[in-house]
């Protein structure tokens, strides 16, 4: 008897461990978006244009009429990168919007003449399976040329890559795309004019009590055609107080405001490296 109720006493504590552990774990997990918009959540006049999505791996606002991000978000540092392989199967529809949102398809892009291109890169997330596969979700994407793209687009995702594994950089990045001509693919998504990508450099393991007036940003606006395969991003700087002009959203609001107001008239040379 004594030993059948040292068994349920040691099956009881296994239990309640088990539990307590899944819930820690859980709540953990749960927590895991707020790192990629520790700077602060970009915001506009109009907050009905802006569901946020957050997930472990990015953090979104989608617009359900042009049926695309207005802006992603993203923390990025050497342990992003793994060996993993990118996802070979087609994008999917993001299961995260609301019922009533149109979802965009893989098909949606096919014979359009863009390019899916990923705001957060499939390689930026490739420590686990479940990581890249998220990169795959359409609300990650926006139209973009071939020479966007797979050119200039790329370059500066290589470059934000030698920051983190060579340079053992930390990011905070932020992209999407500026809208005025009201183009799109067959009537549904929006095609940007231009592309923008804003990248806060701090050291590993820093975030938003480092930043402060020396911090290097790095700010490009790149425009969405072809013709331009043979220019350098850094043709494309800007700052973000441009960006902010552009499109109308307010972005480091987190950052004390006399730090935020420096650093975003900042506009990169090469020589600050």
């Amino acid at each position: 008897m004594r030993s059948n109720k040292i068994l349920i006493t040691l099956l009881i504590l296994f239990l309640a461990f088990n539990v307590s552990f899944s819930q820690s774990t859980s709540k953990k997990s749960s927590t895991k978006w707020k790192k990629h918009v520790a700077l602060g959540i970009p915001t506009d006049s109009d907050s009905s244009d802006d569901f946020i999505i957050k997930r472990p791996q990015y953090v979104l606002s989608y617009n359900a009429d042009k049926n695309v991000a207005n802006w992603v978000s993203w923390n990025l540092n050497k342990s992003w990168y793994g060996k993993v392989k990118r996802w070979s199967g087609s994008f999917f529809k993001d299961p995260l919007l609301p019922k009533d949102v149109y979802k965009v398809k893989h098909s949606d892009y096919t014979n359009s003449g863009y390019d899916r291109g990923h705001m957060v890169r499939s390689e930026e997330r490739t420590k686990t399976v479940t990581d890249n596969k998220s990169t795959f979700y359409l609300s990650n994407v926006l139209p973009q040329t071939a020479d966007l793209n797979q050119r200039l687009w790329l370059d500066l995702e290589y470059y934000c890559q030698s920051l983190c594994v060579d340079s053992l950089k930390e990011l905070y990045v932020m992209a999407g795309g500026v809208f005025h001509s009201g183009n799109r693919i067959e009537s549904l998504v929006s095609i940007p004019d231009s592309c923008f990508k804003i990248i806060v450099v701090l050291n590993k393991g820093e975030g938003l009590s480092d930043v402060n007036a020396n911090t290097e940003v790095i700010a490009v606006m790149m425009p969405n055609k072809d013709g331009i395969i043979d220019f350098d991003w850094k043709h494309y700087t800007t700052s973000i107080d441009r960006i902010e002009k552009s499109i109308g959203y307010d972005f480091l609001n987190m950052v004390d405001e006399d730090i935020q107001k420096m650093i975003e008239l900042k506009v990169y040379k090469e020589c600050n490296n």
